[in-house]
């Protein structure tokens, strides 16, 4: 009599899962008997009771298994905790296709359920989050690469995807933030992120060069929006207590509150308010057909580079 496991799982998630359950069990010695698209519960446990003659451990796919439909209780002694056959049932992870809606607690109980791990929804939980599955993937993060990821990144399987990808980058060495910049970005988003970092640091030359690569290749209001959120948080930064306290409200991510908070001690509250004030003006006057285009913005950037404090 078969043994039943389950993936309960969506997109990439799922594939990977599949992948990583079909290797798992011909490592054990299962052979891969079969592949199919839903069908009917009874013919497919009355075809699986038993192994081959030849293949005596075996394994058959089934996917889209929320087709089937309920599993039908009178059938529900048939299935094993533990088998020579497997049939591996994909379902998704939404509340409408999960296992537990088709399959009874009973027969439930006897098999093995297989979910991508939970992503965490705060910043710093998801930054442990990525620093322990990059130390499980062989690919050991500095603090600043983890909080890196995190700041570009919010999609678990893509995380996974750069991770491995960044192991082979450094083969044996710690990635630190510069080699996920270098992976994770295109040469337009590196020029976003030199200009927030830069207007955060006071990095004048750096922000010149990256409003200049961003003039000739993007389109402004769209590039205002980043440059806005990022100074807006550096704004609540300079409030002190009651800024920090509204960054974490806001779920701010960890590095672009360190990079805020930078600016907020170099600029200063009035100086933040009236380049935030600025970057809403250019916005509504770009939008209206009255604005000066690039140019606008980088007046208002050496404006504020120019406002450091001393």
């Amino acid at each position: 009599m078969p043994q039943l496991l389950l993936i309960a799982a969506s997109g990439t998630a799922q594939r990977r899962l599949l992948e990583e359950t079909c290797a798992e069990l011909e490592k054990k010695g299962y052979t891969a008997a079969g592949r199919q698209e839903g069908g009917e519960w009874n013919s497919l446990l009355s075809d699986n009771m038993t192994g081959g003659l030849f293949d005596e451990k075996r394994f058959v796919v089934v996917e889209s298994a929320f087709s089937m439909g309920q599993f039908p209780e009178k059938l529900a002694s048939v299935v094993e905790p533990s088998s020579d056959v497997v049939l591996l049932l994909v379902y998704e992870s939404d509340a409408k296709s999960q296992p537990s809606k088709f399959i009874p607690k009973d027969v439930l109980a006897k098999c093995r359920v297989m979910k991508p791990a939970e992503f965490p929804r705060w910043p710093r939980e998801r930054q442990a989050w990525v620093t322990r599955l990059a130390n499980e993937l062989g690919a050991p993060l500095t603090a600043q690469g983890a909080a890196m990821i995190v700041e570009l990144l919010d999609d678990p399987e893509e995380i996974r995807a750069q991770l491995k990808s960044l192991k082979f980058l450094k083969k044996n060495g710690t990635i630190d933030a510069a080699d996920v910049r270098q992976m994770c970005l295109d040469d337009g988003s590196r020029n976003l992120l030199r200009l927030l970092d830069g207007l955060c640091t006071g990095d004048a030359a750096g922000v010149v060069a990256s409003l200049r690569a961003m003039s000739s290749s993007a389109d402004l209001i769209p590039s205002i929006t980043p440059i806005h959120n990022r100074m807006r948080l550096a704004w609540y930064a300079s409030l002190g207590n009651d800024g920090a306290a509204i960054g974490r409200a806001l779920g701010a991510k960890d590095y672009a509150w360190r990079m805020a908070q930078q600016a907020a001690r170099r600029y200063g509250r009035t100086a933040l308010t009236e380049f935030v004030c600025a970057l809403l003006r250019i916005s509504i006057e770009e939008r209206s057909g009255r604005g000066a285009g690039w140019n606008g913005l980088e007046t208002a950037v050496i404006t504020l580079l120019a406002s450091a404090r001393r």
